[in-house]
């Protein structure tokens, strides 16, 4: 018996509506009542001034206390329509607020509206015709207004019950109308119980909807990984916080946070291990600044919005707790942090600026938190100026291309030259690569930078030929970057087409850090390159970790030894025979040679004694504009041939 009724309660409770499916059904019946309560106010006027035309055209026939007991019966709907019309225009214009008081309304008018009903049916003149006005506030009542099936139920019977014992009273009913009776009640109840779910059914469709939608704002304002905000809402959240009044900004500090060594994590333990770890790292990095605003950046970043007390405690606690997860990685927290200025300052900016700081003490081991400083303001901007104006300075013509020369060890003479970009800029000045390359391949923008130096290049080897100077090849640099973001093999044919230019006069280098043997996409572009006759370069060998590899898995017509080799030449005894070996090797295996950095006769002549082909460096000459070069080639400073 004892589990009957727990199911049973149980049953209720789940088909109990929700919240909102209840509010959606009140405000259902507030609409509804607009309508009803009109009607029936309508209705009761036109009655009332009915009765009283009626009453002077014949007031023999109408008896005081019948005008009195209907005038009030008249008078006392109408109120209660006027009250609950003006209830139902104050809900839902949101000026009135309390349900109870709405139910309450609505249970006594339709009280009022059952009574007046049966009132004026029981005492209508037409016998014949007094049905009509008990079934027509029936109707409005059942058919328009929304009610629980249960109520709809017990309050049609107990009406239907009542109305039939009254009519017995006044005039016996006979079977047939009894039936008839049944039937219409249960027509009623259905309509009621049909209205009731067809109205709950939108409720339910509406509710869900809505939770869809709040779902789906949630997760747009969420990282997927790691349920932290992301930076759409931290830069909402921290744009409110820097502009309201009760913030002192001057006690706000913006951190940026980069886990350093977590590509060695995922080496070790591979990438889905390091994705659960960066779930925990964001639960560490919540936890240290609970009550604060944080969010993950990207990757392996995160930012927070705090006050600058406790700050690097906060940091340091990050760091312990990560230590704690992970032994075996020697995983570190470097955090930037950036003071806000003023109250309309960008938190987009505001983070910039604490990335940058953070990204100043990338690789240093004895240094896990920096302050972002006014020393840092002009790198800085400048790092913006970069990338904001590349397009605008290859348009402008502020890239030019200088050229360094390359010289034949044997004799001295010019063989060819490396194109070599510098940005001359109104502003700041003639900026070195250094500059500006590194920026540019951060920011994904390197490979316009290239294909500007690929086209000037190609434009002066043009305009060279066409005023019969003395021409040489042209190396140009082309990274890795560059392979992904567009396809250089067909922009260089497209660019030598554009020119008239043979391609025997254009030579691609490629830095031996930027060649995998897995990257399928840059060995296609490679076996294009060499197709279309262009001699290939590998350029800095001796700078990665993978120059041997390197030469088994690619094949290259010239390989240009990284000038680190001839760093402490004369004090080092390891450099004569390491590049000896180089050199050596390349022979071997059908390349040719040259060495960067050459900045000594004694550099030059032990690599002409070993066989070094091509020599490069300042003993030659420093990059150059195209003008110096041609004076220096037309003076015969440089002889142009073999």
């Amino acid at each position: 018996m004892k589990s009957f009724l727990e199911k049973t309660i149980a049953f209720i409770n789940k088909s109990k509506p929700s919240p909102f499916v209840r509010e959606y059904l009140f405000l259902s019946n507030a609409r509804a009542s607009i309508y009803v309560s009109s009607l029936v106010a309508v209705l009761e006027i036109w009655m009332l001034v009915m009765m009283i035309t009626g009453v002077i055209k014949d007031s023999g026939n109408y008896s005081v206390q019948w005008l009195l007991t209907h005038t009030i019966a008249y008078v006392s709907l109408l109120a209660i329509s006027v009250v609950m019309l003006a209830y139902a225009i104050l809900y839902l214009r949101k000026k009135a607020s309390c349900r109870a008081a709405g139910t309450a309304i609505k249970i006594l008018f339709s009280l009022a509206m059952v009574v007046f009903g049966l009132f004026v049916s029981c005492t209508s003149a037409d016998r014949g015709g007094q049905v009509f006005a008990f079934m027509t506030v029936i109707v409005f009542l059942n058919c328009i207004l929304i009610w629980h099936p249960a109520i709809s139920f017990i309050s049609l019977a107990a009406i239907f019950f009542v109305y039939i014992y009254l009519q017995e009273k006044i005039i016996p009913i006979t079977f047939s109308v009894k039936v008839n009776a049944f039937t219409t009640w249960l027509a009623i109840f259905a309509a009621t119980l049909n209205t009731y779910q067809q109205k709950k059914t939108e409720a339910r469709k509406d509710e869900k909807l809505r939770e869809l939608n709040a779902y789906l704002e949630k997760m747009s304002l969420l990282d997927e990984l790691t349920s932290l905000p992301n930076m759409k809402c931290f830069y909402a959240k921290a744009a409110e916080r820097f502009a309201d009044p009760l913030n002192d900004i001057k006690r706000l500090r913006l951190v940026f946070m980069d886990v350093e060594n977590f590509k060695n994590y995922n080496e070790k333990y591979g990438f889905a291990a390091g994705t659960e770890f960066l779930k925990t790292v964001a639960q560490i990095v919540n936890g240290a600044f609970k009550g604060d605003l944080t969010a993950r950046f990207s990757d392996d970043h995160f930012v927070a919005l705090a006050d600058a007390d406790g700050l690097e405690a906060k940091i340091q606690k990050i760091q312990n707790d990560m230590r704690e997860q992970e032994l075996f990685v020697q995983l570190r927290i470097k955090a930037g942090i950036y003071a806000p200025k003023n109250r309309t300052e960008s938190p987009n900016l505001a983070c910039d600026r604490a990335r940058y700081a953070c990204e100043s003490i990338k690789k240093h081991y004895g240094r896990d938190v920096i302050e972002y400083d006014s020393s840092m303001q002009k790198e800085f901007r400048q790092k913006q100026y970069i990338i904001n104006n590349l397009d605008k300075a290859i348009k402008k013509g502020f890239i030019k291309v200088y050229y360094q020369p390359v010289v034949w060890a044997e004799n001295g003479n010019l063989c060819g030259v490396e194109a070599l970009a510098r940005w001359e800029d109104p502003e700041f000045g003639l900026m070195p690569p250094g500059a500006f390359v590194p920026i540019l391949e951060e920011y994904h923008l390197i490979h316009k930078l290239d294909l500007c130096v690929m086209e000037t290049a190609c434009k002066d080897l043009k305009e060279a030929i066409d005023n019969k100077r003395p021409v040489v090849p042209i190396s140009v640099n082309f990274s890795r970057l560059d392979f992904e973001l567009v396809n250089p093999a067909e922009e260089l044919e497209r660019c030598t087409k554009k020119y008239g230019v043979s391609r025997l006069f254009i030579h691609i280098e490629i830095t031996e850090s930027a060649l995998s043997s897995s990257d399928e996409k840059l060995k296609k572009s490679l076996e294009t390159f060499r197709k279309n006759g262009n001699s290939l370069w590998l350029d800095d060998f001796g700078s990665g970790y993978s120059g041997l590899n390197v030469l088994k898995d690619f094949s290259f017509d010239l390989m240009k030894i990284d000038m680190a080799f001839l760093s402490e030449f004369s004090g080092n005894e390891k450099s004569q025979p390491i590049l000896t070996s180089i050199v050596s090797l390349a022979q071997k295996i059908g390349m040719q040679t040259l060495t960067e950095g050459v900045e000594t006769e004694e550099e030059r002549d032990f690599l002409k004694s070993i066989g070094c082909q091509r020599l490069q460096g300042f003993l030659f000459g420093r990059p150059m504009p195209k003008h110096e070069l041609s004076q220096k080639i037309a003076s015969g400073v440089y002889v142009v041939g073999a």
